[in-house]
């Protein structure tokens, strides 16, 4: 009785230490059966907004600048608050030149009016002075010939006749040089406001350096795409770059990656679960919104190319949802009702077609339709209730 005892317990002890595996165990209870398969596509991608308010290089008189300063990732901002600040040394350097420019315009300008009024002041006097002289030489000429002695007489007569030309001459002088001083004026005006255009243009281009938030929100900033990386102070950046983007909160979505050996097994419509990697308690479901009609390369010099998929989600999250943030996406896809179904431990996926191990250990060629996790839709080779054995050591797909 007490031998009985103690195999008993031994038997119990071992049951208990090798619960995890027993291949007698596994091969009573692998068979095929019929039954629904629920099957489900694992995706990886990202949250995205898809709209927002980007920030971009304006305008610039040099094609190309840097950035000097450059707002945390995921940083909050209000309305108006810097973002982003491009390197405007050479524009400073450019205004400063400019402004100098200016400086001498209106230093020369106030030189030359000066000048000018001396100048036609001098002209204007010998405009007076010749007509003195010719309202003297007219007093004389019209002395009568009677009075006079001949001789004195046709003195009177040219003297006359050549103030006459040099009245005529001096305002000629005056009003050829009012021209030409008012020409002058004009030209150094002109120098003038060009040179206040082009520094109105400068300051407006170093004020457009300073990128400031249009309204409150997270602050993303943008991918180099070539180098797999944010950008960062120091980065050069091109007219029209983005550099950071305040999204719209109320657009986020979902942006994933499907394998195109995948192609078919996911449709637009199709239910999913997304979990955020830094939330992973806190599941979230959505719907396929869409997936690109052409595969593209995952990442450059890759041979693996891949389908974008655009995923709804049925509630946002304002609290924990921000661009950028990693996701799980597990895609239901409709349950197949009423199929054989096979478990996948007693299938060999290692040669050019699977195989099903039956319980009496020979191999047999079966064709497989969907699978799952765990088991996979029998197409062909097997029959229901049929007792299989689980393949062990080969690769099992």
């Amino acid at each position: 009785m007490k031998r009985a005892f103690v195999r008993a317990v031994l038997s119990l002890v071992a049951a208990g230490c090798f619960s995890g595996y027993s291949e007698t165990s596994q091969k009573a209870d692998l068979r095929v059966h019929r039954g629904s398969l629920k099957s489900e596509v694992l995706l990886t991608g990202e949250l995205e907004a898809a709209r927002g308010e980007f920030l971009s290089v304006p305008a610039l008189p040099s094609w190309q600048t840097a950035i000097k300063w450059l707002a945390d990732d995921g940083a909050a901002v209000k309305p108006g608050e810097i973002v982003v600040e491009l390197d405007n040394s050479s524009l400073t350097a450019d205004l400063d030149s400019k402004r100098q420019t200016a400086r001498q315009a209106l230093q020369e300008l106030q030189q030359k009016e000066a000048e000018w009024s001396a100048d036609l002041e001098q002209k204007m006097l010998d405009v007076e002075k010749k007509r003195s002289e010719f309202d003297k030489a007219t007093i004389d000429a019209k002395i009568p010939l009677d009075i006079l002695a001949a001789r004195k007489y046709e003195e009177y007569q040219g003297k006359l006749r050549s103030t006459t030309v040099e009245q005529e001459k001096a305002a000629e002088t005056l009003r050829s040089r009012r021209t030409a001083v008012a020409a002058e004026r004009d030209n150094l005006l002109l120098r003038i406001a060009k040179a206040e255009r082009e520094i109105a243009i400068a300051e407006a281009a170093i004020n457009a350096l300073v990128l400031r938030a249009p309204r409150g929100g997270i602050v993303v900033v943008r991918d180099i795409p070539w180098e797999n990386r944010k950008l960062q102070i120091g980065d050069p950046v091109w007219v029209g770059f983005p550099i950071a983007m305040i999204p719209d909160p109320t657009s986020i979505r979902v942006k994933a990656s499907l394998a195109d050996v995948d192609d078919g097994r996911v449709t637009v419509g199709m239910p999913v679960t997304v979990t955020l990697d830094g939330y992973p308690a806190n599941p979230y479901t959505g719907r396929i919104q869409s997936i690109s009609a052409v595969a593209q390369e995952s990442r450059r010099q890759s041979l693996r190319r891949q389908f974008d998929v655009l995923i709804a989600l049925d509630k946002l999250d304002d609290q924990r949802m921000r661009p950028g943030l990693s996701a799980r996406i597990v895609v239901h896809r409709p349950p197949q009702a009423s199929v054989l179904l096979a478990p996948r431990s007693a299938l060999d996926f290692s040669g050019k077609s699977p195989r099903a191990k039956l319980a009496s250990g020979e191999m047999k060629d079966v064709k497989i339709g969907a699978c799952n996790a765990h088991e996979c839709v029998v197409v062909s080779g097997l029959e229901n209730d049929e007792k299989l054995a689980p393949v062990v050591g080969v690769g099992r797909g």
